[in-house]
């Protein structure tokens, strides 16, 4: 029962016929794991509690570092060289003194992340390790956990909601990228706004899930440089036919390798599956195709059968998502690691 004072705080959000009062109170009892508290877990957090969820964990066993503070709004200098998730409970304590945080220092990995994901409603991933990523993915899946995943490099971003019964991030994602591909924001940059845009997205996908509005998954695109969010679909599972694929290429391609396959006597057509503007600017010099992202999933027809065929956009966040869903259709493809941006710095640019 709301007593008279949360009535007040959070009369603006009870006024919203989704949520009323009777959805006030199940923000208050819900209970969510927040696994990361870096620059997406600030912004996720801060917003979970603002709208009065009741009971949050946040787990992190990472101390605050100089360079966190530019894009993890939770902490201040003063912090430096503290444990994020202690320093974060008191910040978001003083935002509603009425929640109850659970803080965890540890690391999560496949021996305590059932432990953690069983005992709570729904899960929200804002880890930049891959590792985890999957082993949130699959352990969720397992148990029947909804989960909220974020990524982020330089100006792409993605959110998904996984629920029960449907495909989770790895139906998106068969296969872990190669370890050499992958980076982080020290290598690709990024602007603090635009990942407080990525948590807020999230967050505003964990309220809605606690409200029940959420009947279906789904996994978005975010463009930092548009200020555009896209929608995809998500395959109910991994298809697995496309485990057996008979394949002319890798799934995950490096630049040094696709450099190689352009000047043999079978080079591979390549799909620059990004936006006019950013084609303007720079491409591939071969043989392509065109296919924007937005129109993608219409134009399977235009799409080699043969195996021969890699996609390619800025950083290879986009195009691998393409691949995936290009081989849940039972079609063999390949996408360049780490976009042009890879084959740039691989050729000297």
């Amino acid at each position: 029962m709301l007593n008279d004072k949360a009535k007040q705080i959070f009369s603006r959000q009870i006024t919203l016929p989704e949520v009323g009062e009777k959805g006030q109170e199940e923000l208050e009892d819900t209970g969510i794991l927040v696994v990361g508290m870096g620059g997406l877990g600030c912004p996720v957090t801060h917003y979970l509690i603002s709208s009065a969820i009741g009971y949050l964990t946040i787990m992190d066993h990472d101390k605050i570092e100089l360079s966190n503070l530019s894009r993890q709004p939770l902490y201040t200098e003063n912090d430096v060289g503290n444990m994020k998730v202690n320093v974060a409970k008191k910040a978001l304590r003083k935002i509603n003194p009425n929640a109850v945080i659970n803080e965890v220092s540890e690391e999560l990995n496949s021996d305590n992340a059932l432990t953690y994901v069983s005992s709570h409603d729904f899960v929200i991933d804002c880890t930049d390790n891959v590792d985890s990523r999957y082993i949130l993915s699959d352990i969720c899946q397992s148990v029947g956990k909804p989960l909220i995943h974020g990524g982020i490099r330089a100006f792409e971003g993605n959110t998904g909601v996984f629920l029960p019964g449907s495909g989770y991030y790895r139906a998106l994602y068969p296969k872990p990228p190669a370890p050499e591909s992958i980076q982080d924001c020290s290598t690709t940059g990024v602007l603090s706004s635009f990942v407080g845009w990525v948590g807020m997205h999230q967050a505003m996908l964990a309220v809605q899930l606690a409200l029940d509005l959420i009947k279906e998954s789904a996994f978005y695109f975010l463009d930092g440089r548009k200020g555009t969010i896209r929608q995809v679909e998500v395959p109910n599972a991994v298809v697995e036919e496309t485990k057996e694929l008979s394949k002319a290429l890798p799934d995950h391609m490096s630049a040094s390798e696709l450099k190689q396959r352009l000047e043999s006597d079978n080079p591979p057509l390549l799909i620059d599956v990004r936006g006019l503007a950013e084609r303007a600017e720079v491409r591939i010099e071969a043989e392509d195709l065109h296919i924007p992202m937005d129109v993608f999933a219409q134009s399977l027809e235009s799409i080699p059968k043969n195996g021969n065929v890699v996609l390619y956009c800025h950083l290879g966040i986009r195009s691998n998502a393409a691949r995936a869903w290009v081989e849940a259709q039972g079609i063999p493809i390949s996408h360049l690691n780490g976009g042009i941006e890879a084959w740039l710095f691989d050729n000297g640019f």
